[in-house]
């Protein structure tokens, strides 16, 4: 009974999220501005009347709420989105978003994912439901900036890993140019075992087990298709991975798992005094002139296929 009740907290906390969600997403009273990402979350709040509230409706009747802000150029075509980690506010990506402003003319979106801060969602499926949310935000893009539009696809965590899953797809759209992702997660079962023995000494393998009899009875989905390194190799955008040496949460295998399966253009980046997401905290420079460099060899992939 132990066992079971522990397993069924373990999958709420996995799956469930908390309501209800906020209608409204206020400025934190203190922000630390000693990070980057602080930096970033002040210059957002701030600003915050540049950014303009969009929502649109997923697949399955789901209402995503996103940040949306429109470049100075308006024949600008390109599109950034930015996809925060699990259990994070969309204001922790403001510092990538400002990076790539830096690097490239674009709009950018920041979206909310389903089950996190105004978007509508009970549950959050670690990537599988996530991925094909994103399908919303590229026809919101196109129907923004034209079917010729070029998208850029920035997340980080959990994020990257719904980013990258999406590329896997057979219909995956043609917009998408490339994707940034900061230490993905292979997969949820991974996650589980890296997080799992620090809260109890049951054995993960028979959690993992009871977890994803519970996933698949009701959500009615194996948790093992939230795998993002099995498949890859389907993956056919460049993709620039960066990796945390000292990440204990997504550890650098899972990041290595997938980029040794990649067949496209890829590089993979490891700061080896960084934490779960710390990349550019620990190393702005060097990741600043990766990200210069990734968009360039994009920019000459697209004119290389006539798309621009």
């Amino acid at each position: 009974m132990l066992f079971m009740s522990f397993s069924e907290k373990v999958f709420k906390k996995l799956f469930k999220r908390p309501k209800p969600l906020p209608q409204v997403d206020r400025s934190p009273k203190r922000i630390d501005r000693s990070t980057i990402v602080g930096r970033g979350k002040n210059w957002f709040y701030t600003f915050h009347n540049e950014w303009l509230g969009v929502r649109t409706t997923s697949f399955d009747g789901c209402q995503l709420s996103g940040y949306y802000r429109p470049s100075s150029d308006r024949t600008c075509r390109n599109m950034v989105i930015l996809v925060h980690d699990y259990d994070e506010s969309p204001a922790e990506m403001a510092a990538y978003a400002r990076l790539m402003m830096r690097k490239v003319q674009c709009h950018c979106i920041i979206t909310h994912m389903r089950g996190h801060g105004m978007s509508d969602g009970k549950n959050y499926t670690w990537g599988l439901m996530e991925s094909v949310d994103l399908d919303t935000w590229f026809t919101f893009t196109k129907r923004r900036l034209g079917e010729n539009c070029r998208i850029y696809l920035v997340a980080r965590g959990a994020g990257a890993t719904a980013c990258l899953l999406a590329a896997q797809q057979q219909s995956f759209d043609d917009c998408v140019c490339g994707i940034i992702a900061d230490s993905p997660m292979a997969s949820l079962t991974d996650f589980l075992k890296a997080t799992l023995p620090q809260s109890t000494k049951i054995n993960p393998d028979w959690i993992i087990a009871q977890v994803r009899r519970l996933a698949q009875n009701k959500f009615g989905f194996d948790i093992n298709r939230c795998d993002c390194a099995v498949h890859a190799n389907s993956i056919k955008v460049p993709v620039l991975i960066f990796q945390g040496g000292e990440d204990d949460i997504t550890p650098p295998s899972g990041a290595k798992e997938i980029y040794d399966n990649l067949r496209s253009r890829k590089r993979m980046v490891i700061v080896n005094n960084a934490k779960h997401t710390e990349c550019y905290e620990k190393s702005q420079a060097m990741y600043e002139r990766e990200v210069q460099k990734f968009i360039e060899s994009c920019v000459v992939r697209l004119v290389k296929i006539g798309r621009l």
